[in-house]
């Protein structure tokens, strides 16, 4: 059996990434930030990738976990989906009647030349190309 964890700290909103028992798994949200600022192309990400790629020994490796400590992981049950990565570079949350105010606003996306849905095909094979890529890392 495999103990995975979302790591926050219910009582402190705050990320307890690497804090989790030695026989916990926990979501690499440093991972899924890192992936995504360097298929957008954020300049100096080289560096980080490797360690992330690598299972984060700069989290995890301090008390005896491996690799395997760290859940890799590009989306999830919050925040945007992978379409939207490639489709948006900023929420649309307007619909719910909340303002636009939930969810972060930090997604590390990009709409690759038109915010949202569009029939242009040139953008929607570079969205395609993108997406795979997303599913490769």
């Amino acid at each position: 059996m495999k103990l995975i964890a979302e790591p926050w700290d219910a009582s402190h909103d705050s990320n307890q990434l690497g804090n989790f028992p030695l026989d916990w798994a926990e979501w690499n949200g440093s991972y899924r930030d890192c992936v995504r600022k360097f298929i957008k192309g954020v300049p100096g990400m080289l560096p980080e990738l490797g360690y992330r790629l690598t299972g984060s020994s700069d989290l995890f490796a301090g008390d005896g976990r491996t690799p395997f400590s760290s859940i890799n992981f590009v989306t999830c049950h919050d925040g945007f989906t992978l379409n939207d990565l490639v489709s948006y570079e900023r929420k649309h949350n307007e619909v719910n009647l909340e303002d636009n105010r939930d969810g972060v606003s930090d997604n590390n996306s990009l709409n690759y030349g038109y915010e949202g849905e569009t029939f242009d095909p040139a953008i929607r094979e570079l969205r395609k190309k993108i997406l795979k890529t997303f599913l490769r890392s």
